[in-house]
């Protein structure tokens, strides 16, 4: 009776044995799986954020050569005020009143980026990505505000624009030209629009070199990203 109890106590400690030993392999088996669908979702944010900042490059490069054409045609309009250059010659006079759209398609689609990714190196570089991004904002703001409240307003005062432009170029802007170029020119030679021009050109300048250290930061965290894709 004795060995019957024996048997049937190692018996009973075996089979609770296999028992822990096959919750303990379920138990890691799900960790696993859940591990594993931890790391794809963040193998897609990865991709998805470097994706994102490939389109942000793109907005951010015509953003910076739209900028150069305004500053061009700062320069020529400064020119023509001090005598050095013909009206004839300002190959755009019309773009200082230009405004642009200034956004980022990363921090549209992702705010919280840099607390979504694992890796610290490249939360790092999101946080400074974001803070360029912020800066941005702010030159920006500067700049338009002077294009809407002050260069928009002046050339409206001084009947520079062309009231029949909208009306007779509906179809097509190409070869429109939306300045009376008259009036234009007369208006700029006024003493308040050379003060206008160097606030303009300015804040037109910081600007520019907010886009061109953003396209600098955008293309080497693209390329941590990209390593980290790669590597993953």
């Amino acid at each position: 009776m004795e060995n019957r109890a024996s048997k049937y106590l190692l018996y009973a400690i075996g089979e609770i044995v296999l028992v822990v030993i096959g919750i303990l392999i379920a138990l890691q088996i799900n960790n696993w799986n859940e591990n594993r669908k931890i790391q794809n979702a963040q193998h897609l944010l990865l991709i998805d954020l470097y994706d994102n900042l490939t389109a942000d490059s793109i907005v951010l490069d015509n953003n910076r050569r739209f900028m150069l054409i305004i500053m061009e045609s700062q320069k020529q309009l400064h020119a023509v005020r001090i005598g050095k250059l013909q009206p004839d010659d300002v190959k755009s006079p019309q773009s200082i009143r230009g405004a642009i759209r200034n956004y980022s398609i990363i921090r549209a689609n992702h705010p919280d980026a840099a607390a979504q990714v694992f890796n610290d190196s490249l939360q790092d570089q999101i946080r400074e990505y974001y803070r360029l991004l912020a800066s941005s904002d702010n030159a920006y703001k500067q700049y338009d505000d002077i294009v809407k409240k002050s260069i928009r307003p002046y050339l409206a005062e001084n009947f520079a624009l062309n009231p029949n432009f909208l009306f007779e170029h509906q179809n097509s802007f190409k070869g429109a030209n939306f300045l009376n170029l008259d009036n234009f020119y007369s208006a700029i030679e006024k003493e308040y629009f050379g003060q206008i021009l160097f606030e303009a050109n300015l804040k037109a300048l910081e600007l520019s070199k907010h886009f061109t250290d953003l396209l600098k930061a955008n293309e080497v965290l693209r390329k941590t990203l990209k390593n980290e894709i790669d590597g993953e």
